[in-house]
């Protein structure tokens, strides 16, 4: 595998999947037969650090702060960020907020 393939991986499909596996993970939130789905979302929230601390980083020129662990939690700062990062922020809270089963996912100001 090249070092593009890799890039390529990093700063393409692994956010994509990431964007597809979620709203399926946080599912187990709702109990019953969904905490079946345990294990699915350990790897989902594996990968959601990884990019939390990596691509979205680099994407949003912010890093993550101290109690930051998820791009979720990065995001809960940014949404009141008055400039194109909290544009972004709030778009991708949207999203999440539609799926989680204990909304609001993000809190939107």
């Amino acid at each position: 595998m090249s070092f593009a393939d890799l890039l390529l991986w990093q700063f393409l499909y692994l956010p994509i999947a990431l964007a597809m596996a979620y709203p399926l993970a946080i599912q187990y939130e709702r109990g019953g037969w969904w905490r079946l789905l345990m294990p699915f979302t350990l790897v989902v929230a594996l990968l959601d650090v990884w990019l939390n601390f990596t691509t979205f980083s680099l994407y949003l020129m912010s890093a993550p702060g101290k109690r930051e662990i998820t791009f979720s939690q990065h995001l809960e700062r940014l949404v009141f960020d008055p400039g194109w990062r909290g544009y972004i922020a709030r778009v991708v809270a949207r999203f999440t907020n539609r799926f989680d089963p204990t909304p609001p996912h993000i809190s939107l100001p």
